[in-house]
């Protein structure tokens, strides 16, 4: 499939995950889980709200078990940390995650522990003498390892940002390493490359799951059954005409009627990036990730 034409997807899924460490309200609201999804040349549900990340995986889950041609699946948090961190990359990383995360199914999780855990990692690993790189919790509260303000200065030897973040700074995309206050996508990751690490290794899935772009050299090894797992990004995507009440029910079905819509574009997207130079592209292809859709 991987061909001039680029891959073609039957099925494609958008996912705003949530960091929250209580249930949602039963009320849809921002800032919890919402998914969109739709298949090409069918009608498109309205996005769905979801009141926990264990719900909103379970639905992906089932989307993804019942569709038997290629699917797309994207999730708005990073998918690697800078790489002079010294972190685990890919697969290795989502594995790594889930088995330090603990994610009740009420939403209570010991993300901010597993920071300091991996701050303390990071800094031995560096020889010490450095605060961070993860900070970021909420007042009130103590973490060993974990401050809750950005380390000044910040570890001189670790990148506050990847490559394609300092790559498209203007467009606001927040560092990994932060983890409280708003857009704090670091928590989000956190606790979302889990998730992504058992839609990998279901026993359903993972004969075609892929994570993209470490494990299909882009868009070179996508098949006609390929279930690729990437970075999409709903806030890059224009959604100021869906006709839904909340930002991010509009930011998933715009990215979701993008990715129908624009097959070209999407295509485009999922290739390696042009401008990268021969270091710069092993970088994000194997240890860092980056951000599919509009960039």
């Amino acid at each position: 499939m991987a061909d001039k034409a680029g891959p073609s997807f039957r099925l494609v899924v958008v996912a705003d995950w949530s960091a929250a460490s209580t249930r949602g309200p039963v009320n849809p609201t921002r800032d919890r889980c919402w998914v969109a999804w739709g298949r090409a040349g069918n009608a498109r549900p309205a996005p769905r709200y979801f009141r926990t990340r264990p719900a909103a995986e379970g639905f992906i889950l089932g989307l993804l078990v019942g569709e038997p041609g290629a699917a797309l699946v994207g999730f708005d948090f990073a998918f690697g940390y800078p790489a002079d961190a010294g972190l685990p990359a890919g697969r290795a990383l989502c594995a790594k995650l889930d088995g330090l995360i603990r994610d009740e199914p009420d939403g209570a999780n010991n993300r901010f522990e597993v920071a300091g855990i991996l701050n303390r990692e990071i800094q031995a690993a560096g020889g010490g003498g450095f605060e961070g790189p993860f900070w970021g919790h909420p007042a009130g509260r103590a973490y060993p390892h974990l401050y809750p303000t950005r380390p000044r200065p910040f570890p001189p030897r670790i990148s506050d940002a990847r490559l394609v973040e300092r790559r498209h700074a203007a467009r606001r995309i927040q560092s990994p390493w932060k983890l409280f206050t708003r857009a704090s996508v670091g928590s989000q990751t956190l606790v979302g490359l889990p998730a992504v690490h058992r839609l990998l290794t279901d026993q359903a899935l993972r004969s075609r799951a892929r994570l993209w772009p470490f494990e299909t050299r882009w868009d070179a090894a996508v098949e006609d059954d390929s279930i690729v797992i990437a970075e999409l990004w709903p806030s890059l995507i224009d959604s100021r005409e869906q006709p839904y009440p909340i930002k991010d029910q509009c930011q998933v079905a715009a990215v979701r009627d993008w990715a129908l819509d624009s097959p070209d574009a999407l295509a485009r997207s999922l290739a390696r990036p042009a401008d990268l130079t021969s270091d710069e592209e092993r970088t994000a292809r194997e240890r860092e990730g980056w951000i599919a859709g509009n960039v």
